[in-house]
This record gives structure tokens, C-alpha cells and sequence, in this order.
């Protein structure tokens, strides 16, 4: 009995330890009705572990389960252009429209609630993305003005500001803009860098891949949660991690689940049970992996 049990232990103690990113599985289903994906741009989780997905090809707005189970769709008729997509910590969703200049707040169960318009030029080229920190403040970045719209919880515009074009930022900044626990913003640029700012609009420091890596793609969409950041490369398979302030963590090649030819970079979310979500657009579908680290 007793060289059964050393053995079992072993065999245990044995196993190979869990990838550092562990592929899960991929869903998704293309068309053009509820729980289908016809043109999915942006994807967003919630702290239960949802993902949820803007769709402006049918104008539906998504909420699948990580693994994928429909669980909401809805249309908006002031809705035409559904762009970015964000959710707060009770649930309510949060989707910018560019060609209102507006965003849009919809409860839980998808009942419209209210309104955002932006002081901004409406037009369908502009890219306006949305962020909710874990405060319930709101920050609204508008590509076209370099300017953040920042909201208090009751939805009142408490400031705006303007990023200066200085030293390597450009003139005009694409976005998206994200936040993290740690109460920074952070902002893509063009260049292939993220610039982290304090809630009030101060620069505090730009993050670059490393010279022997490959330029980044953020522009496409990344993602930051549990102080670190989550960005793919130019490629749109290699995907980088780093640390708030850019220090290398793990580069995983996601090609063998997306496929080897270039694309343009995946958006991606991170949810609750500490999950990342990638949004492969071109094949309708959302592939999931677990974070081990």
C-alpha cells in the first residue's frame, strides 16, 4: 500500500506545470441575427467573467458567457455606428457611436438609459473609445481631437483635456484608451506605443517594445488588467505582455490558433478568472485562454 501511494505521489508530482497562457478553446458563430457575429469590432468582460461584443454590421450588441452561451443581444434605433464597447462593475454597457459623437448607456438586460453627446465633430471616420474605471468614473477618447471626455458616476463632464503633441507623440493619437487598477490611463499611438497618463491628464511615461522586438500594434486594441498590459505585435499573431511600466513578462505566439497570415491585430479583453479574450474579427469567433501567472 505504501509503494502505491509513494507512486500515485510521483506521478503527481510529475505532471508538467501549466503553460504560463493556456489556449481553452475558441466560439462564435457567423450571422447576422442575435448571438451571431457578422463584423464584431470590440470586445469587452465584465468582472463576472462575460464577454461582450459590438457588432456594427447588424447593430446588435452581444453578451456571450466565456464559454460562449448567448445570453444577451440587442439593437438601438439612435444606434447606426456601435464602435467601442465598455462595462462597469454593475453591469451596465457602454457603446460609443462616432457618427452621433455620442455614447450610449444601456442596463443590464440591454433597456436603453441614457445619452452621452460628446462636444465633438460627428463623423463615421472618427474613432471614439470608451473605458469605465473601477471607480465609475468614464473616460470617453476621441481620435480626432486628442482629447479625453472624463465623466463622473452621475454621468456629469467633470474635465476634458488634450494631449500635447510633443517629442514621439504625434499630432493626432488613434486610441483605444484603457485603464487599470492601478488608476492610469493608458492610450495607443500610431507609432506603436502606449503612453500612460494620471486621471487628470499629466503624461507619466511611454511604453515601447524593446529594441530587439518588433514594433506593436495597440492602435487594433489591447488590454490591461492586474497591472499588466496586453499587446500584439505589428503581425497581429505574436502577443506581447509587459508590466505598468514596460518591463517584459511573456511573449506567446498565438499562430497556431489564429493562423499564420498577417492581419490586422485582434482586440482583446481580459475578464474575471483571470481569462484573456482575443477577438479573431475576420473568423467570428472569440478565443479564450487562461493566464497561469
Amino acid at each position: 500500500m505504501a509503494g502505491c501511494l509513494q507512486t500515485e505521489t510521483q506521478a503527481v508530482q510529475l505532471q508538467p506545470p501549466a503553460p504560463a497562457l493556456e489556449y481553452l478553446g475558441a466560439w462564435g458563430r457567423k450571422g447576422d441575427g442575435p448571438g451571431e457575429l457578422q463584423d464584431p469590432v470590440s470586445i469587452a468582460a465584465d468582472n463576472l467573467g462575460n464577454a461582450y461584443i459590438a457588432d456594427p454590421g447588424t447593430g446588435f450588441i452581444h453578451k456571450f458567457a466565456s464559454s460562449g452561451k448567448a445570453l444577451l443581444s440587442f439593437q438601438e434605433d439612435g444606434l447606426k455606428h456601435p464602435q467601442s464597447i465598455a462595462v462597469d462593475n454593475f453591469g451596465a454597457i457602454y457603446v460609443s457611436d462616432p457618427a452621433r459623437a455620442s455614447v450610449f448607456i444601456f442596463l443590464p438586460g440591454g433597456d436603453h438609459y441614457r445619452e452621452l453627446r460628446l462636444r465633438t465633430r460627428p463623423s463615421t471616420a472618427n474613432f471614439l473609445s470608451v473605458v469605465v474605471a473601477d471607480d465609475g468614473l468614464i473616460y470617453v477618447f476621441d481620435s480626432e481631437a486628442s482629447k479625453v471626455f472624463a465623466y463622473n458616476s452621475r454621468f456629469r463632464l467633470e474635465q476634458t483635456w488634450v494631449l500635447a503633441a510633443s517629442g514621439s507623440h504625434p499630432a493626432k493619437i488613434p486610441g483605444p484608451i484603457e485603464t487599470g487598477h492601478d488608476g492610469f490611463l493608458y492610450i495607443a499611438n500610431s507609432s506603436g506605443t502606449i503612453s500612460k497618463f494620471t486621471r487628470d491628464g499629466h503624461f507619466v511615461s511611454e511604453i515601447a517594445p524593446p529594441a530587439t522586438q518588433g514594433k506593436w500594434n495597440p492602435t487594433d486594441g489591447f488590454a490591461v488588467s492586474n497591472n499588466f498590459i496586453f499587446v500584439m505585435d505589428s503581425d497581429g499573431r505574436m502577443l506581447h505582455i509587459v508590466d505598468s511600466e514596460g518591463k517584459p513578462k511573456l511573449d506567446v505566439d498565438l499562430a497556431p490558433e489564429l493562423g499564420q497570415a498577417s492581419r490586422p491585430a485582434p482586440p482583446l479583453a481580459v475578464g474575471a478568472h483571470h481569462e484573456l479574450l482575443v477577438l479573431d474579427a475576420p473568423e467570428r469567433r472569440v478565443l479564450r485562454y487562461r493566464i497561469n501567472f
